[in-house]
């Protein structure tokens, strides 16, 4: 009778700045789904009530979080690195599947697989930014391998909590993650594209995203004022993020020929983003973003570059007032109504 391999040993590593709100429910889920051992990178240590002892504590006072991911891929002991930020969950049948998947392509090293939102309290929604609702994992069998951006708009989930990697890969990866500071989704997906590493989006959902207000990228939940200030700083980190991986991927010189050109025209959207909110110069920095052809391409950095040359300050509403709406969620199966 054949011998039965031993399961890959599987690391959830749980990453959390500030906020201690939903960190033991992340860190439950990833051992109830089975995680064989759970790291909490973070900048606290205030014990997880009912966890004691299930989970090693990796201290980190960096805010970027690729730098937290950097330590904890250091720090795992697992074959396969599976990430889940501090305010999402896993499903429990994620652990058996992917590694299924994992045994099934010794070679397979990053595979992204889909989710579905739920809002702070837990509850099913429906999210209509393009971010989320405009992605469609199912496409990844019939994308060309070559068209960067169509990957990014329509197929790839894009969330930290989706991802997981194989540890013996990612090790050699940690320089590109702490070149690139932030979008630490992006930098793993950049870095099995330009690796040449095999690599997969899978349609099961197999984690929870939470929409919540106290989440930074999403900017909900705040007033104008407010808004501003979170979309600068955020803008800022991510065009430094995107500006960094283009550079990379031009350096390594695999994936899909458009990758770096659509990096770098991605940056160049975000600084002007950051810009604008900043009141930078905003005039001059809506000219850049509109002579630069990749940024222009973007729809809301043309249109807001356009206003900004008549009123910064009217783009600047523009944009609060988009955000809202954009981030509107909706209880699943209703078509109206925000949280």
């Amino acid at each position: 009778m054949p011998i039965e391999p031993a399961p890959l040993r599987l690391t959830a590593l749980v990453t959390a700045h500030d906020r201690r709100a939903f960190l033991a429910a992340a860190v439950r889920s990833a051992l109830e789904a089975g995680a064989d051992e759970v790291v909490v990178v973070r900048n606290f240590d205030t014990p997880l009530e009912g966890l004691e002892g299930r989970y090693r504590n990796v201290p980190c006072a960096a805010t970027e979080t690729c730098e937290k991911h950097a330590r904890g891929v250091e720090e795992a002991r697992g074959e396969l690195i599976a990430f889940l930020d501090d305010d999402d969950l896993w499903l429990p049948e994620k652990v058996p599947y992917v590694r299924a998947r994992f045994a099934a392509r010794p070679e397979l090293a990053y595979l992204c697989h889909a989710h579905r939102a739920i809002d702070v309290n837990g509850a099913p929604v429906d999210a209509h930014h393009p971010e989320l609702a405009d992605k469609d994992p199912s496409r990844f069998a019939a994308w060309d391998g070559r068209d960067f951006e169509t990957l990014l708009r329509s197929i790839w989930p894009g969330n930290n909590s989706s991802m997981v990697v194989r540890a013996a890969w990612a090790r050699g990866q940690v320089p590109l993650l702490r070149a690139s500071g932030w979008s630490s989704d992006l930098a793993w997906l950049v870095a099995a594209l330009s690796s040449g590493a095999a690599w997969e989006i899978d349609p099961a959902a197999l984690s929870l995203l939470r929409l919540h207000d106290q989440n930074m990228s999403q900017t909900r939940g705040s007033g104008p004022a407010e808004f501003r200030e979170r979309h600068r700083i955020a803008s800022d980190r991510f065009a430094r993020a995107n500006a960094a991986l283009a550079r990379i991927a031009r350096e390594r010189g695999q994936g899909p020929p458009n990758m770096a050109s659509s990096l770098a025209a991605r940056a160049e959207g975000l600084r002007f983003f950051a810009d604008l909110e900043g009141a930078r110069h905003p005039r001059r920095a809506a000219w850049r973003a509109l002579r630069d052809r990749g940024a222009r391409q973007d729809r809301a950095v043309r249109g807001a570059a356009l206003v900004a040359l008549a009123s910064p300050g009217y783009a600047r509403h523009l944009l609060y007032r988009s955000s809202q709406r954009r981030w509107a969620l909706a209880r699943s199966g209703s078509s109206a109504g925000a949280a």
